[in-house]
């Protein structure tokens, strides 16, 4: 048997053979059209109308601000500080009443002087709720916290909070909040009331 021409066959029976299957599976290829991304879509109101955002600057003035000492004497674990006060407007040469606020901390790191917080923003077109750590407590450090949910045009609410302290009984806050709803009726609007006429009440002071 003549073996020395077979080695020759092989290759050409393989190449014939890629080059059929490249044949195949080319024009398969070609008729397959790229992905094209899903159109996004945007958030809307219940009417249907663009859900909108907002930024809101306020300056919360507080006028209670109390530490609460609870279980071991001196500061521990699980001690409070509970606040309140009126918020009011930046913009102008006079800042005036927009809301109020409420909330209380709850020290869970000494090292730190720092705890859980939870407050509620009361605004004319309803209330936003906020949470989350903060260090420095009674008069936090700067902090950038959660926008948890609302009421009103903030029943759908969510974004965040920027605060800084200018004084212990004086805040600024930023509030960068997304997905405001119009205002509808039958809506459970919560608005504001007059200023908290409370004297201060701050430790120490």
């Amino acid at each position: 048997m003549n073996i020395a021409g077979r080695p020759f066959i092989f290759l050409a029976v393989a190449v014939l053979g890629c080059s059929a299957g490249l044949a195949l599976i080319e024009p398969a290829s070609a008729d397959v059209a790229p992905r094209k991304a899903a159109p996004t879509v945007a958030p809307h109101t219940d009417d249907g109308s663009p859900a909108k955002s907002r930024t809101i600057r306020v300056e919360a003035q507080l006028l209670v601000g109390e530490e609460i000492d609870l279980g071991a004497t001196g500061r521990s674990v699980g001690d409070q500080f509970v606040f309140s006060g009126n918020l009011m407007s930046t913009e102008g040469t006079e800042g005036h009443s927009v809301g109020r606020i409420g909330g209380f901390c709850v020290i869970d790191d000494l090292e730190r002087n720092a705890g859980q917080c939870v407050s509620t923003a009361v605004l004319a077109g309803g209330r936003i709720t906020i949470q989350g750590e903060q260090a420095g407590i009674p008069a936090p450090s700067p902090v950038v916290n959660a926008i948890t949910g609302g009421t009103g045009e903030f029943r759908k609410a969510h974004g965040q909070v920027s605060q800084r302290v200018l004084t212990p009984a004086t805040w600024r806050l930023t509030f960068e909040v997304s997905d405001v709803q119009s205002h509808q009726m039958g809506d459970a609007r919560d608005p504001f009331e007059a200023p908290m006429p409370m004297p201060p009440s701050f430790p120490g002071k």
